[in-house]
């Protein structure tokens, strides 16, 4: 395999990462999109209800939830999302070993 081409697919990869995240990013703050990320807040009436006024600080990409998403423990992810996605999760972080290899 050619260096070149290796660093070229890891600069692809790297880039669409880096997309999809900020739009992840930008997506979830926008006023519209509560219902989809913020549905069990939502329905438990536990969301205080964003102002639909336009800022820019809505459109910057922020990284604070990336954070939260690292350290949060398995128990947290079963309360909030239930057992279905800690067995997913599971599954997705046991099969990068074997990928790699």
């Amino acid at each position: 395999m050619e260096f070149t081409a290796l660093l070229t697919s890891a600069g692809i990869n790297i880039g669409v990462c880096i997309l999809f995240l900020s739009l992840y990013s930008i997506l979830r703050k926008q006023p519209h999109n509560y219902g989809v990320y913020f549905g069990r807040r939502r329905a438990e009436e536990k969301f205080q209800k964003q102002d639909d006024y336009f800022s820019f600080e809505r459109l910057l990409p922020t990284a604070g939830w990336l954070v939260k998403a690292y350290w949060c423990t398995e128990e947290e992810i079963r309360q909030v999302a239930g057992l279905d996605s800690v067995v997913f999760l599971r599954l997705f972080i046991f099969r990068f070993p074997y990928l790699i290899a």
